[in-house]
């Protein structure tokens, strides 16, 4: 099975907690859906976000998102929300997901499959031959 493609999105603290507040990790009769508007990889990954923002004090980071999560955030989000403040950030949140979901379809970002993890013998045959040129003095 192909890995699923992806998009990233960087989305400001204020955006992060709007789609806190709408991103839910389930919801009733969920599986009566051909895409349910709740995940929860996508609220665990809105959580982990704002964790990391409030741990470095970062004001915006990305979220890696998928098809499926642009639909949940188009399905949840309101283009009029605001942030506490009174700043409008729902359309700037669909925007970004709309961006995403572009990307995703049209295919621009290339998929590579994650490279095998080498063996323990390979391990040590690079370190050997990694030794044997250290004794020689090269590289």
């Amino acid at each position: 099975m192909a890995p699923e493609r992806t998009a990233a999105a960087v989305f400001t603290l204020d955006e992060l907690w709007l789609l806190q507040s709408v991103v839910r990790h389930e919801m009733a009769q969920q599986e009566q859906w051909a895409a349910p508007p709740a995940s929860l990889d996508l609220n665990d990954q809105v959580a982990e976000a704002l964790v990391r923002c409030e741990d470095t004090g970062l004001k915006e980071t990305a979220l890696i998102l998928t098809r499926h999560d642009c639909l949940i955030i188009d399905y949840t989000t309101p283009q009029a929300a605001k942030a506490v403040d009174g700043k409008a950030i729902g359309k700037s949140i669909l925007m970004k997901s709309f961006r995403a979901r572009q990307e995703i379809d049209s295919g621009l970002m290339e998929l590579a499959n994650e490279p095998e993890a080498p063996t323990h013998e390979q391990i040590s045959e690079k370190m050997s031959e990694w030794e044997g040129r250290q004794k020689k003095g090269g590289r």
